[in-house]
This record gives C-alpha cells, structure tokens and sequence, in this order.
C-alpha cells in the first residue's frame, strides 16, 4: 500500500471517528434540557404556596412567616392539591361538585377557629349533591345537615340528572325547553312549599 494511500486511509477514520463523535456530543447535548424539562413539569400537586394558581386547590392552610415578606405577622401558606374525585379540599374546584362538608381546623386561617372542607364528586347522573351543575338538572331535593355551612343546620342537596326528553327535572337546562308543568313538594327549596316541575324536551 502506498503511503498516499495510507495517509488518506488513516485521514477517512480519524474524519469518521470526530463525526461519530460530534454525533454523540450533539445528542447529549439535547438530552440534558429534555430531562430538565420533564423535572419542571410534574406539577404543584402536594407544594406550599403563598397562593393558589388557576387549576388547583388546597386542603391545609399553614399560618406562618413564609410568605409575609419578612414581616413578624403570619400568613397563610396554602397545601396545594389537584382536584380530584374524592378529594376533601378547603374550596371547591370548576367542573366539580360537592357531597358532604366537614368541619375541622386544617382550612382555618385563624387560630381556635374552626372553618369548612368540601367533600369533591365528579358529577353522574343519580348523584346526590350539596350544590347543581350547569351540565346536569335535579328532579328532587332532600335537606341534610351535611351540607350545611352551618354546623347543625339543615341544608337542601339535589339529586343530580342527565337530562333527556320526557324527564321531569326541577328546573330547564341551558339548551332545553318543556312541554308540560306540575307542582309538587319534590324541588321545594323550603320544606313544605309546593314548586313547578318541568316535563323536558330536548
């Protein structure tokens, strides 16, 4: 073998070698911020805050110094959670509603003082609930303390229903007409007080 031919043969490897290796450099390279990436984005589920982003709730509230900027006054710092069917949280959260409200220290923001929680639900049809939800109408309601946000006191809940044609529901879903009226005890937001109830049509 010729030594021209030799040199290019060790210049074509040595050229091969520095482009696998750039190759590997380049591809560690981009791995580093994809991995930092996914490390940024695993949410705020289970975090203290000083407050409450779009999208979360919380169910402790914290009284401390953390988030007074440096003042000897407390302040609330707030346990961040993901709303969640089931979860018993210090507020309730857009496209869920609430079964049961308990009563307890871990949302209060003032010492001795007891403040409420909120049993969260999904929503489905036949569930019986504290509060309505545009998506779906009642066709009676029942009064439980268990939903008051007066320990002791009564409250009315409602007995949550997709609507379809024929049913006769407390009131007219967005979207909905009815055909026929009724009065009866079943929607009475007072005990004893006939209401209209509507036949749907959809």
């Amino acid at each position: 073998m010729s030594v021209a031919r030799t040199v290019r043969t060790v210049r074509n490897a040595l050229l091969a070698a520095l482009a696998a290796l750039a190759l590997m450099l380049s591809g560690a390279a981009t791995a580093t911020p994809a991995s930092a990436a996914t490390t940024t984005t695993t949410g705020l589920d289970g975090a203290w805050a000083c407050s409450v982003p779009a999208g979360y709730v919380y169910d402790q509230v914290s009284m401390n110094r953390s988030c007074s900027g440096g003042g000897s006054w407390n302040s609330p710092q707030f346990h961040l959670r993901t709303p969640v069917d089931g979860l018993t949280a210090c507020v309730s959260a857009p496209g869920f509603v609430y079964d049961y409200i308990s009563w307890g220290s871990a949302c209060s923001q003032q010492s001795g003082v007891t403040a409420n929680a909120y049993h969260l639900r999904t929503p489905y049809d036949g569930l019986t609930a504290c509060v309505g939800t545009p998506a779906f109408t009642y066709d009676y309601v029942s009064y439980t303390s268990g939903c008051s946000i007066i320990q002791g006191v009564q409250a009315t809940t409602f007995h949550l229903r997709t609507p379809v044609n024929g049913m006769w529901a407390c009131d007219v879903p967005r979207g909905w007409t009815y055909s026929a009226t009724t009065s009866n005890l079943d929607c009475a937001s007072i005990q004893g007080v006939p209401t209209t109830k509507f036949r749907l049509v959809g």
